[in-house]
């Protein structure tokens, strides 16, 4: 019997090598975000018709409150956005007319935003990669409104950041986690939170600081925290006062959640 030469039964399988990262089907939505499967936190619009994630950041009703909150006004408005994810907030923004400027930190999370922008055509906003701190601090232009949502919280010094983005717009729109000592207690993850700091000064005023580490959870591969492996939690009239001694008089107060799953939350949204 004669045998083909050089043929062998194909292995089952195989080391993973550069061939695997070429497509074989025709383009389509799906295999875009398929780049990230199994690592996408958001639900992306149904009108994609992809599978994703679960949580549904682009039709977050706490960004529909800040663009009713800021007005008609937002046509146009230049936002700054700390920490975009996977750009569900932004698309918000972008589609009632903003023009947002979005920094990201984490290389995983800007790519997803760069998948997003071209999956839903932004053509008002821009992702970059990088620490939003460092812009904040070199910046040379002030914005009309910056958003930090699911930021202030994953800081290791919360209140600089708050000095940083009253020097950068009027308008301020911060959703957060914030401490509550008997709220935090009871929560799964309150073995990650230890003494509070010394009383931070600012002003003439003493904030307490709560250190919350990481542990392993900088290991998972849906991590989204912040750059180091700890960080501090603010109360929530810590934030307020120093947000008023920041000349910020008229604060409203939303979406306030003692019982949030992960910890006390609230956004404020705050103008001077």
């Amino acid at each position: 019997m004669l045998r083909a030469a050089g043929l062998r039964k194909p292995l089952e399988q195989h080391e993973p090598t550069f061939l695997d990262l070429h497509a074989k089907t025709a383009p389509s939505a799906q295999l875009a975000v398929d780049i990230f499967n199994g690592d996408w936190s958001s639900h992306l619009p149904d009108k994609l018709g992809v599978v994703s994630g679960s949580a549904r950041l682009f039709e977050d009703p706490r960004i529909a409150a800040v663009i009713d909150w800021y007005g008609p006004g937002i046509v146009g408005a230049r936002v700054l956005e700390l920490g975009p994810l996977e750009g569900g907030h932004t698309a918000m923004l972008d589609q009632a007319g903003a023009e947002v400027l979005a920094i990201e930190s984490n290389s995983q999370a800007f790519l997803k935003c760069l998948v997003v922008k071209e999956l839903l055509d932004l053509r008002r906003s821009r992702f970059v990669r990088g620490d939003f701190t460092e812009y904040l601090r070199g910046r040379d232009h002030t914005f009309d409104l910056v958003l930090a949502s699911g930021v202030l919280y994953h800081m290791v010094d919360p209140v600089a950041l708050l000095e940083l983005l009253a020097s950068a717009s009027d308008h301020l729109a911060i959703w957060t986690h914030y401490y509550r000592e008997e709220l935090v207690r009871a929560l799964p993850t309150s073995k990650q939170f230890g003494p509070a700091s010394e009383p931070y000064v600012f002003d003439d005023a003493r904030y307490v600081l709560h250190p919350r580490q990481y542990h392993e959870a900088v290991g998972w591969s849906g991590f989204c925290g912040g750059t180091e492996t700890y960080a501090q939690w603010m109360e929530r009239d810590d934030i307020n006062d120093c947000l008023t001694r920041l000349g910020f008089t008229d604060i409203e107060v939303a979406f306030d959640q003692p019982e949030h799953p992960n910890g006390p939350s609230i956004l404020l949204m705050a103008r001077r």
